[in-house]
Parts: structure tokens; sequence; C-alpha cells
């Protein structure tokens, strides 16, 4: 049994970014597929042009060119504004490419993203257009009335999109205040849906296992993790991670190594129902 002193204090952050949060680290050259010849290019695209661009985006690096782009750009353009709002109701889907150290809890609970256990964490669902669109909206404006999700029906879309077009009309509208978890060592993994997404990346998957065998070979020119425990070369794993943040959340002061990954999909699915968040300790109990 060895205490959570350095896994504990990972060095996790919040930090606003464009509506965004950073869990432990993230940067620009995080992104794959990123040249500064790309950044120069959708510096001159036009708003009719960045549109159609946000409708075709098919991979992360394109879907931050466009977020970056309008930003710079076209922030004070109202007529770029009301046609993105009017994208928000479209739920045409994209399979997104690049899509390393992105972290939408969602899709890492479908399988369409890996967990690294580090990135930028966005609440929109980038895969759907409507969702892609409401991130630039956000951006944009600094103003947020809700989130697009996998699950956002027709009816939330569509309110949503009232909600966006009244603002710009110059309306008086609510902002939507996001759930807050009082006490919490860590707000970027502290919903339900992110405890679902954790347990669920702890799971087998071969694409997790080329991950951590890239990062063992190009970071410390290993062919497979160190036998000793506490080595650095653990934190390749995104499992390590991972399994400090549930540690975290749920009051364990040590790690326990009988709580493997099937051990946290049975207590996932046995008692996900009945999970309350303690606004005292900053941790989930079962609610008796």
């Amino acid at each position: 049994m060895k205490k959570l002193t350095l896994l504990i204090i990972l060095i996790i952050f919040g930090q606003e970014l464009y509506s965004q949060k950073l869990l432990t680290s993230w940067s620009q050259q995080d992104i794959e597929n990123y040249t500064r010849e790309m950044y120069d290019n959708a510096q001159k695209l036009t708003t009719t042009e960045l549109l159609t661009k946000n409708i075709n985006d098919d991979s992360w690096s394109s879907v931050f060119l466009t977020l970056n782009a309008s930003v710079n750009n076209y922030k004070e353009n109202k007529e770029y504004l009301i046609e993105l709002a009017k994208q928000i109701t479209h739920v045409e889907e994209t399979q997104l490419k690049g899509t390393s150290r992105l972290i939408i809890w969602d899709r890492i609970i479908t399988g369409d993203i890996i967990f690294e256990g580090k990135g930028l964490v966005i609440s929109n669902d980038l895969y759907k257009l409507g969702g892609r669109a409401n991130q630039l909206l956000q951006n944009l404006t600094n103003k947020n009335f809700g989130y697009v999700s996998i699950n956002s029906t027709e009816e939330e879309l569509n309110k949503l999109q009232q909600s966006w077009l009244n603002y710009l009309s110059g309306k008086v509208v609510q902002e939507f205040n996001p759930i807050e978890y009082p006490n919490a060592k860590i707000p970027e993994v502290s919903s339900l849906n992110a405890v679902q997404a954790l347990i669920i990346s702890l799971q087998d998957n071969p694409k997790k296992d080329v991950i951590t065998k890239s990062c063992l070979k190009n970071v410390y020119k290993l062919d497979e993790m160190p036998k000793e425990k506490g080595s650095s070369a653990s934190y390749c794993n995104p499992d390590t991670y991972t399994y400090g943040y549930l540690g975290m959340l749920f009051g364990d002061n040590k790690i326990d190594e009988k709580k493997d990954a099937k051990w946290w999909l049975n207590y996932w699915n046995e008692n996900h129902e009945k999970l309350k968040w303690n606004n005292d300790l900053g941790v989930y109990e079962v609610e008796k």
C-alpha cells in the first residue's frame, strides 16, 4: 500500500481558455497535424469560407483552426455569429481524426477518443456540427447558454439556438450555470460523466497500448514498462493518471491495488445511480 503522494498532486489545474479547461497540461503542440502554414492559411478565410469549413471539418486540428481564425478575426462580426447560431440545430456527425489529448467525456465513453490522462477538456460535442457551432459562439462571445452534447434533443437544440439568436438581437438572456462540485480537488474530472469515462478508459484497449509504448520509446527510450514501482515512466500509461483521479474522487488516501479496471467497472455498474457528491468532503459517496 502506497500513499498517493505525487500521484495526488499531479500539477492538476483548471484554467479558463475560451470556455475550455486544461487537465494537467496541454498546448497547441499536442494537436496532431497542426502546422504554421495551416494556421496562416486559416487566418485568410472569409466568414463564408469558415462557415463551410465548420461543416466539413473532420479532424481536431481542422476544428481548432476554425476556432482560432474565428476568434482572431471575427469576434465582432454579428452576421457571422448569427449564421453560426443557425448551425446549432444541425445534428450531422463527423468522426474526427487526430484527437490526441482532446477530452470530450461522452466520446471517451463511446470509445471515439482515447483518454491519455491529460489534455484539453471541452464540454461541447465537437463531433456534431451543432456542437462545433456552439463552441465557436461561446469562444467568440464569452457567453454560455448551454452545451451541445451527444444526447442533446431537438427541443434542447432549438431552445439553445433561440437563446443565441435572442442574445445577438440585443435581448437579455439568462446564462447557463454549470453544476458545481464544492471542495473538488479536480473540478475538471468531477462530473458523473467524467467518472464513467475514466472507468471506461481503464478497460483494455489496443489503442491505449500503442500510446503507452510510443511514449516509452520516444521519451524514455524503453521497449517496455520498468518493473520497479515509482518509475516516472509509469506516467506513459494513461491509467496511472486515471487511478489517481478516481482515488481522489472517492476519498482514497492510499492506492488500493485491489481496485483494478474490473473492480471499478463493477462498482460503477452497481452504484452509479446512487452516487452523490459530498459537498463538505469533496468526494463521491454511495447514498444509503
